[in-house]
């Protein structure tokens, strides 16, 4: 096994557990509510994240390939296109906070969707390379959801990069 792929796949579960350990310390840190259930969701796909790469990573190192694996959309990747009510998104007194572990939460995801697409990009290996794009493809979920919280907090006119409008006169 090509000695690149052994050190994407540390790296990437490295990634992992760091996600995973900060959304875990936003969701204590954050006291709505909301948001906290946004940032342990988050935690939980990054857990499974972490669980798929580590069985690779034992496939490696025992069967010397990696393994076919099908992975089901997340409850983030079925809620993002479907998301109508926007009373779940974050707002509250709690703002700033929230903001900026918005911003630093969506610069974890767009790290790694850099990372996952270079990777299966550079893939050889079929499995490998199907692994990592599907990877490239939940990341993309959580930062379209935290690109929308963001919008929310700042009022910026737009949601999921729907443009929102009034209908009143202004």
């Amino acid at each position: 096994m090509d000695n690149s792929v052994i050190k994407a796949l540390a790296t990437a579960l490295e990634a992992e557990k760091t996600g995973l350990i900060n959304y875990l310390n936003f969701a204590y840190q954050i006291k709505d509510e909301t948001g906290k259930n946004m940032f342990l969701r988050l935690a939980m796909d990054e857990f499974d994240h972490m669980r798929l790469l580590e069985q690779q990573e034992y496939s490696i190192q025992k069967e010397k390939c990696f393994l076919a694996v099908t992975i089901e959309p997340s409850a983030i990747e079925k809620l993002v296109p479907k998301l109508q009510d926007k009373d779940l998104r974050i707002r509250g007194k709690q703002g700033i906070d929230q903001l900026s572990a918005l911003k630093t939460a969506l610069e974890l995801e767009d790290q790694a969707i850099k990372f996952y697409r270079a990777q299966a990009q550079t893939s050889t290996d079929l499995n490998a390379k199907a692994m990592f794009e599907r990877l490239v493809d939940m990341e993309q979920a959580h930062y379209e959801l935290l690109q929308a919280e963001i919008d929310a907090i700042e009022k910026t006119g737009f949601w999921f990069n729907l443009r929102e409008f009034s209908l009143e006169i202004e």
